[in-house]
């Protein structure tokens, strides 16, 4: 079982120029979305390979803001992007997108893969537990998109996960959501219990693997189970 990760204090240094953000130390609004139109989606479109946008926000940070003061809101923003980095791969391009909003580019990243990157994310900001404040419960609303089925310019893929956000806002807040145009629109967490998703992240600790491989692993096992009914399987 996961057990609360407790903030106890915090230092980040302050940025000499534009392109981090002074609070977080993460990458600027403005910084990413000149990495993600200048460097990875023409990257993306040469190569051909995977490339996820993620967007994900504090659920109900003003309340939490104002009724423990900006002090603490700003230690609750430096914990969710220590979190992002701790996470993420070091690839990854992790952005303060605005307020308590923040932007994720994942290169070379299936969407199934950000997935589950990001369902161990908002596993590990519900745990997160507050020295000064244990009384205070915080989750995450998270939206992806993928290129190119969501999107092909940085502007479409942004208002995809955006919408995928937005959606999984609507439907009760502490989800991971796709968006809604994707006809495979279901949050993980409704596809598997929590008790299933917390012994995937321990095992997936347990052998220093990453839990998408561990659910492909499980695939291809039920696959082989039935090839007889399927047939062989194309090559290439």
């Amino acid at each position: 079982m996961d057990v609360g990760h407790v903030i106890q204090e915090d230092r980040v240094a302050t940025p000499d120029d534009e392109t981090a953000d002074a609070l977080t130390g993460l990458v600027s609004h403005r910084r990413f979305r000149a990495l993600l139109e200048e460097t990875l989606l023409p990257q993306a479109r040469q190569s051909s390979d995977p490339l996820t946008v993620v967007l994900c926000d504090v659920d109900r940070f003003l309340e939490v803001n104002e009724a423990h003061g900006h002090a603490f809101g700003d230690l609750l923003l430096r914990a969710v992007a220590r979190l992002l980095g701790e996470v993420l791969p070091e690839t990854a391009v992790v952005a303060r997108y605005g307020g308590d909003e923040f932007a994720i580019a994942l290169a070379d990243t299936r969407l199934d893969e950000a997935f589950t990157l990001f369902e161990e994310f908002r596993r590990r900001v519900a745990a997160l537990v507050f020295a000064e404040h244990p009384e205070v419960h915080v989750t995450s609303s998270i939206g992806l998109a993928a290129f190119p089925t969501h999107g092909s310019t940085d502007a479409d893929l942004i208002r995809a996960a955006d919408q995928a956000m937005y959606l999984s806002k609507v439907s009760g807040r502490n989800k991971v959501s796709l968006p809604l145009s994707d006809s495979r629109m279901v949050t993980k967490t409704s596809y598997y219990t929590t008790t299933q998703l917390e012994r995937l992240s321990q095992l997936a600790r347990m052998l220093k693997r990453n839990e998408a491989s561990l659910l492909r692993e499980a695939l291809d096992d039920v696959l082989k189970k039935y090839d007889d009914r399927l047939g062989a399987p194309p090559r290439g």
